[in-house]
């Protein structure tokens, strides 16, 4: 199992010092932030997993490619790049994210206020090894879960520092990364209290990782207009995509 409760971020100076001082020599490390502490699992594997959830999985994203063209410009977008944008904006796909930014990872574990329980930040070192590659191979194949980096086709990707990582259906179910044999060793998950969830939002926003940054549109500044001016008002009045999704 991956190591829990490694260390108590309480600040953001903790994180950066916890960053600092632990994050394997010559490998890199991602970040994810969650409210809840929930496997780490992309969405398409979260239901109950049923023998034509690939078959389903792949008329998604047939229809996806169809219905989107009118969206955003998809000439010489491959596989990789349409996945990412579907993940981007909810669709359920086989993509889980992560940032190499580990206060957009805070971010995304406290920016929803206090949970019923603790929010956590999972650390995940991983070698070149790890890295798809997208010339050769397919989101849909191959043997093991890959880490791949997508191209800053949207500003939300490029805002977030966003890299992806890429699940096998293996066994008749999609495997969380805590469970996976190749990772869950290197895997670290830290508490983030929920008695210190406000002041963190706050510390964050002062060094400027906030609503506006993370999604920078117009949604994402009345967000954080909102957050400033009515800082009581937790309800966003256009939802947004927790990293947890």
């Amino acid at each position: 199992m991956a190591r829990d409760w490694y260390e108590e971020i309480g600040s953001v100076s903790k994180l950066v010092e916890f960053s600092e001082n632990h994050c394997a020599v010559g490998l890199r490390t991602l970040f994810r932030g969650q409210p809840e502490d929930k496997p780490l699992l992309p969405k398409i594997g979260r239901g109950t997993c049923k023998s034509e959830l690939l078959s389903q999985e792949q008329r998604l994203f047939a229809e996806f490619k169809i219905r989107s063209a009118p969206y955003f410009d998809a000439t010489n977008r491959d596989d990789w790049d349409l996945l990412a944008v579907a993940q981007h904006n909810g669709m359920a796909t086989r993509l889980l994210d992560w940032t190499d930014n580990p206060l957009a990872a805070l971010w995304f574990a406290v920016r929803e206020g206090p949970q019923d329980g603790d929010s956590v930040v999972w650390c995940f070192p991983f070698s070149e090894t790890d890295i798809a590659n997208q010339r050769e191979d397919s989101p849909f194949e191959g043997t093991r879960t890959k880490v791949f980096q997508p191209k800053h086709i949207t500003k939300t990707i490029a805002a977030q520092d966003g890299w992806f990582t890429v699940h096998k259906f293996i066994g008749g179910r999609f495997v969380p990364l805590e469970d996976n044999k190749a990772y869950k060793n290197n895997l670290v998950k830290l508490r983030v209290p929920k008695g210190g969830v406000e002041n963190l939002r706050n510390q964050l926003s002062l060094v400027g990782v906030n609503d506006s940054t993370m999604f920078p549109d117009l949604g994402g500044l009345c967000d954080f207009l909102n957050y400033v001016h009515l800082p009581s008002l937790l309800v966003r009045r256009f939802p947004r995509l927790k990293q947890s999704e």
